[in-house]
């Protein structure tokens, strides 16, 4: 591959989408570990080292006591990210249930409510539970929690899910919780809960990962305007909408917002939070051809991801700083930069393909400038290999404009259906304890002639389904070996010379004359024309056979399909007949005399009539 050809397939600017991912993943990193307070964190205890404070548990356990119930989660995750206890299970359970052994002394139910959500998130977070189960566990607490009116902490719950669902990948699921969240804020006025603000942020979030960047910056704008705003939710929806006109290459607005957020994270004393924004306006001052002063902001985003130890963050640091010092022309601090990014690639996850492939594409460039295309092709190669791997990884959470939008009609379906079957059974068991207790002796022997009446019935229900069964397996039978009948007609089938030597009719379809045969050949070609009519009776008898047989199996198949679409030939029949019975377009072409890609025309021409697309489809309308 010449060098011409690989600076072709490989821009320069590669799209801001694929490789910023990194920045909004150390601002969420950040807003779960930094306090909720502008104090610095101090730094974190290795679990053997840990000691048990009651001191400290009863101080957080009053001061959640005096708070607004919504915000109990929050000082909870700021205290135990501030004393490193997240991520030791054997101390947070500690620290869990002595809060709650307090709340049960004290009778204090909300708050032991909240304390329960506090811990079943975490414990998610420390365990390695499968998706399908943590689901249903939080389901569990939201139920609970509606059940007994607690509506906040219920809208929490379904926050706890979302956030779950989307730290294991799942967007499309995550998505639908929080939407249903957002109507279950509007349905019962819950717009000055706390959770409502994270709520939105967290729904421009996803957005912004779904590639939706106008609808994500309206949710980040709705996240700012709400009534009850916490610091660090404001400052994500404002990062957040710097982002998205970024990849809209808004580039004048997305530095206005990036400038907001760094001024409110300055005036907040939030250092490391305002280190993560200049990173992310460094790809917006890199467009702009600002490379100085982005240069500046990524290093201090390198040495913030240094210091927290997010390598992933830092590849993406080592990318735009290699490609400023290319477009600067220091080929000598790039070399550097690369070699340094090596070193760091051990560190990275296996399964974080956007930063092999930054590696690789920084090389590439770095190549390319030198001339090295021996080197500048095999960096290209590994390139394209972790590029395919990137895109095969993100396809799984890409999201439709229509599902999107139907998919909070899809969970709040979901949700309702659920609350109506737990109102159902509650009525009926209530029913049945009723009737049992006023008419206990009539009822069970009226259940009891029931059971017998429906054993009998299912008994025989049964001996006539087998019956049928064995019926119908005769019939296909029957129907198989006329086909194959049919087909060995057409196999053997040979025209007469005087039909042969007009080319195009050594094989005809039986509902087919050709037009050729005007008036004045109709005595040369009488033997021609006699044989075709013969042929064409026989073929209509059988198919005639064919059909009725057919009709014995699928007695409904012909009445259906004419109330779905209307009438249809007996050409588009026998392609449905021969279509649900599983052959493929070559029998179907035997058997019908027609050439396999006729057949593919008249299916098409079918998909177009009935409205589908593919053969799938067409087995989905036939059932």
């Amino acid at each position: 591959m010449s060098t011409s050809c690989l600076k072709k397939q490989l821009p320069l600017f590669t799209p801001y989408e694929m490789y910023k991912r990194h920045w909004l993943s150390a601002l969420l990193i950040l807003v779960i570990y930094l306090p909720a307070t502008s104090q610095t964190r101090p730094a974190s205890t290795p679990c053997a080292m840990l000691t048990y404070h009651p001191g400290d548990y009863d101080s957080v356990y009053a001061v959640c006591r005096q708070a607004a119930p919504d915000n109990v989660h929050r000082i909870c995750n700021a205290f135990l990210s501030g004393h490193g206890i997240r991520k030791c299970p054997e101390e947070l359970a500690r620290f869990c249930k002595h809060v709650k052994d307090r709340c049960q002394k004290e009778d204090n139910r909300s708050l032991y409510r909240r304390m329960a959500l506090v811990e079943k998130s975490i414990q998610l977070k420390c365990q390695k539970v499968p998706p399908e189960k943590a689901d249903k566990e939080f389901e569990a607490l939201y139920k609970d929690y509606t059940k007994e009116g607690d509506l906040s902490a219920a809208l929490e719950a379904l926050f706890e899910l979302a956030q779950y669902q989307h730290r294991t990948s799942r967007n499309i699921q995550a998505i639908k919780v929080l939407f249903f969240a957002e109507k279950m804020v509007v349905r019962y006025g819950l717009q000055q809960d706390i959770s409502f603000q994270a709520i939105l942020h967290k729904i421009g979030y996803i957005l912004w990962e779904l590639d939706k960047p106008q609808r994500s910056i309206e949710y980040f704008k709705r996240s700012l305007a709400t009534g009850r705003s916490i610091l660090m939710d404001s400052l994500v929806s404002l990062n957040g909408i710097g982002i998205n006109y970024q990849k809209m290459d808004s580039l004048a607005e997305s530095m206005r917002y990036f400038n907001k957020a760094s001024v409110t994270a300055l005036a907040a004393g939030n250092t490391d939070f305002n280190t993560v924004v200049l990173g992310s306006a460094a790809v917006t001052l890199y467009k702009m051809g600002r490379y100085d002063e982005a240069y500046d902001n990524i290093m201090k985003e390198k040495e913030l991801s240094f210091k927290e130890k997010l390598w992933e963050n830092a590849s993406g640091a080592f990318y735009w700083l290699a490609k400023i010092e290319l477009q600067r022309n220091r080929l000598a601090k790039c070399k550097a930069l690369l070699d340094s990014f090596s070193a760091i690639m051990p560190s990275i996850r296996p399964d974080d393909y956007a930063s092999f492939k930054k590696r690789h594409e920084a090389a590439y460039l770095y190549y390319e400038k030198l001339k090295d295309h021996k080197n500048a092709l095999n960096a290209y190669k590994a390139f394209v290999h972790y590029d395919s791997l990137f895109l095969d990884h993100g396809n799984k959470n890409k999201i439709s404009e229509l599902e999107l939008d139907a998919a909070v009609r899809v969970y709040e379906s979901e949700m309702a259906y659920i609350e109506r079957a737990r109102k159902t059974r509650s009525v009926l068991q209530f029913i049945i304890v009723t009737a049992v207790s006023i008419v206990i002796a009539v009822f069970i022997y009226l259940l009891y002639k029931r059971i017998r009446r429906i054993e009998i019935d299912k008994t025989n229900t049964e001996k006539i389904s087998h019956q049928r069964a064995a019926e119908i397996e005769v019939l296909k039978t029957q129907l198989l070996s006329q086909l194959e009948s049919i087909r060995n007609d057409n196999t053997n089938f040979q025209a007469p010379p005087i039909l042969k030597s007009n080319a195009g009719f050594s094989k005809v379809s039986f509902d087919e004359m050709p037009a050729e045969l005007q008036e004045g050949e109709l005595e040369s070609n009488s033997e021609g024309i006699h044989f075709l009519r013969e042929f064409n009776l026989t073929q209509k008898e059988q198919w005639n056979e064919f059909k009725n047989s057919f009709i014995k199996v699928y007695p409904d198949f012909e009445n259906s399909i004419v109330d779905k679409i209307g009438p249809v030939s007996g050409a588009e029949l026998r392609l449905m007949m021969l279509h649900k019975l599983g052959l493929s377009n070559k029998e179907i072409a035997q058997t019908l005399l027609i050439s396999p890609d006729s057949v593919k025309k008249a299916k098409y021409r079918l998909y177009k009539k009935i409205g589908i697309n593919s053969a799938e489809e067409l087995d989905a309308f036939l059932a």
